[in-house]
C-alpha cells in the first residue's frame, strides 16, 4: 500500500510537469514546473533517492526564482543562475554514490539553462536534452512514475514543439509563399495586360 502511495504521488507530480510543456505561456510553463517539482521531492523521498529528492528541491527554488524573474528586482540578477548551476553540481557530488546518481545534477544544470530562457521555444527545445539522464536515474531508483514521467515529458515537449514552432512557422512560411505567389501573379498579369495594350 505504501509503494501504491508513493507512486501515486509521483503520477501526480507526472501530470503537473506534462501540462506545463502545453502552455505557451512562461509563467503557465513555470507555475505547473514548481508544483510537479515539488511533488517530485515528496516522491523521492519517499523512496529514499535522495539525489533525485535534492535536485528537485534546489530546482524548486530555481523556477520559485525564476518565476519572479520578471516581477522582482531581486530575481533578476545575473548571479542566480550560475549559483543554481554551482549548487546542483556540489548536491550531486555531495549525494551521488555512482555515476548513474550523478546524472540528474547533470541534467539539472541543463534545465537550470532551460527555465532562465525567455522564451517558450528555447525552454522546450532545451528540456529535451535531460530526458535521459533522468530516465536512467529513475531506472535505477525504482521510480515507475519517474521513468514514465521523462518519456511523456519528452512526448509531451516534442508535441509542444511542434504545436508551436514548427506549425506555426509552417503556417507562417505557407502564408508568406501564398502571398508572395499572389503578389507574382498580379506583376506578370500587370506586364501582360501593359503588353497587350502596347502591341
Amino acid at each position: 500500500m505504501q509503494l501504491v502511495i508513493i507512486q501515486s504521488i509521483g503520477y501526480l507530480a507526472l501530470l503537473s510537469v506534462v501540462l506545463s510543456f502545453q502552455k505557451n505561456k512562461r509563467k503557465s510553463i513555470l507555475f505547473y514546473m514548481f508544483l510537479g517539482i515539488i511533488l517530485f521531492v515528496i516522491h523521492y523521498s519517499l523512496l529514499n533517492a535522495w539525489t533525485g529528492a535534492i535536485m528537485n528541491l534546489i530546482e524548486g527554488c530555481m523556477v520559485y526564482v525564476a518565476y519572479n524573474k520578471r516581477y522582482k528586482k531581486w530575481a533578476r540578477k545575473p548571479y542566480w543562475l550560475f549559483l543554481f548551476i554551482i549548487v546542483f553540481l556540489s548536491a550531486g557530488v555531495l549525494t551521488a554514490k555512482s555515476f548513474v546518481d550523478f546524472l540528474p545534477a547533470i541534467a539539472q544544470v541543463i534545465g537550470a539553462v532551460a527555465v532562465w530562457q525567455r522564451q517558450p521555444k528555447t525552454i522546450r527545445i532545451l528540456m529535451l536534452f535531460p530526458r535521459p539522464l533522468w530516465f536512467i536515474y529513475n531506472l535505477s531508483v525504482g521510480s515507475q512514475a519517474g521513468m514514465l514521467t521523462e518519456v511523456l515529458i519528452l512526448l509531451s515537449v516534442v508535441i509542444g514543439i511542434v504545436r508551436f514552432d514548427i506549425k506555426k512557422n509552417l503556417l507562417t512560411n505557407i502564408r508568406t509563399a501564398l502571398s508572395l505567389d499572389i503578389e507574382l501573379n498580379s506583376r506578370i498579369l500587370e506586364i501582360y495586360l501593359l503588353s497587350v495594350f502596347l502591341i
